[in-house]
């Protein structure tokens, strides 16, 4: 009896010195769902999903040597140039196993689950692909997972998600330094727009252009979303922002209808070479960019009739610029040739070169990010 007692004291002490190392070894984060879960205090080995230019910025350029699984699609597909940037130039990059994308739905968890990782960092777009199901199997397999979010395009899901990568990366000082820097630039939009009176405010329309071989096709348009939501903060009325609710369809006879002040195109650097594009992004000229503009003018029916076309305010901006810390740029660039009186402070393209040497200085400098079109 007395050896059944000591062998029980002991097991209840093995019990309670394990469970000390665990919250020795681990540290509690809160993720952008509100989730609370403990995770090592040291990673090595990490699935990190997208938000690739995040990554770097934030933990720096050897962020990509403790990334050992991703969903390169995600990427790949949508910025193509900028993938193979980071495939010839970022250590660790081309070593990631491809685990598949939840949007082809061909996600391994299987896969991810045999790799091991330390942590499991996923996009809030990919929680309910992944499902509630795959996350349990995840945790009961021992791999902590994480949520972050800079789709959302709010300032809170941006520093909320900069947080949790600098701590899983051991990034603390440089995350809050990114923070505080877009903090401050959002801040300074917000006063500059308040000082706007309601009848100076300008109309403008923001069209997404991916879907088609031709630029004759129109593409999609923004509500209060993603690009929408950074024009709403710059003070512009999007035309579509009480007719679409996210992303629509382009309706050209109430385009026509509307005649907005502003035309502000979104563009970018897809894989597909089929589909007609706005050609910007890294290693694009402004030359290409003006010319993808001049060929969409031309080819639709009285487009050049718009009074947004005739007055030559017509813009080109990266869609890969939002959902990063440095997307504050668009809301000053959209502000100041909507408003340059009131905007006369902001250099948003000088802002923009002086991130990317401090925080991204393996990737091209000399790019088309931001571009006022030159027939």
């Amino acid at each position: 009896m007395k050896k059944l007692i000591i062998l029980l004291v002991l097991l209840l002490c093995l019990s309670a010195c394990s469970e000390q190392k665990v919250q020795k070894d681990t540290t509690t984060i809160t993720d952008v769902r509100g989730r609370e879960v403990a995770v090592p205090k040291k990673i090595s080995k990490v699935y990190y999903p997208y938000y690739y230019e995040n990554l770097l910025t934030i933990a720096g350029p050897d962020a990509f040597k403790k990334v050992i699984a991703s969903s390169t699609y995600d990427t790949e597909n949508y910025s193509k140039t900028f993938y193979q940037i980071l495939h010839d130039k970022s250590p660790g990059f081309k070593e990631m196993k491809d685990i598949g994308s939840t949007l082809k739905d061909n996600f391994d968890i299987e896969q991810l689950i045999a790799l091991k990782p330390d942590v499991a960092i996923f996009a809030n777009y990919q929680y309910d692909a992944i499902g509630e199901d795959n996350i349990n199997l995840l945790e009961q397999s021992g791999i902590p997972v994480v949520f972050i979010d800079y789709t959302d395009l709010t300032p809170e899901a941006h520093t909320k998600s900069t947080t949790i990568i600098g701590q899983l990366f051991s990034s603390e000082k440089r995350a809050q330094e990114l923070n505080d820097n877009y903090t401050a630039h959002v801040k300074k939009v917000k006063e500059a727009v308040a000082k706007i009176p309601d009848h100076k405010l300008k109309s403008a329309y923001f069209e997404l252009r991916y879907n088609g071989p031709t630029f004759k096709e129109y593409g999609k348009t923004y509500g209060r979303h993603m690009l929408g939501l950074l024009a709403a903060e710059a003070g512009a009325k999007n035309i579509y922002e009480d007719k679409v609710k996210e992303l629509g369809d382009v309706d050209p006879e109430y385009l026509f209808q509307q005649d907005p002040e502003a035309i502000f195109l979104d563009g970018g650097n897809y894989a597909d070479k089929n589909m007609k594009t706005i050609r910007t992004g890294y290693t694009i000229s402004k030359q290409e960019t003006n010319q993808s503009i001049s060929q969409l003018v031309k080819v639709r029916p009285g487009f050049e009739e718009l009074t947004a076309v005739k007055n030559r305010h017509v813009y080109a901006l990266d869609n890969d610029l939002m959902r990063t810390m440095k997307d504050y740029v668009l809301m000053e660039y959209i502000g100041k040739m909507l408003y340059p009186d009131y905007f006369k402070d902001f250099e948003p393209t000088k802002e923009l070169t002086v991130f990317n040497k401090k925080y991204l200085p393996q990737l091209p400098a000399d790019s088309s990010f931001m571009t006022k079109w030159e027939d």
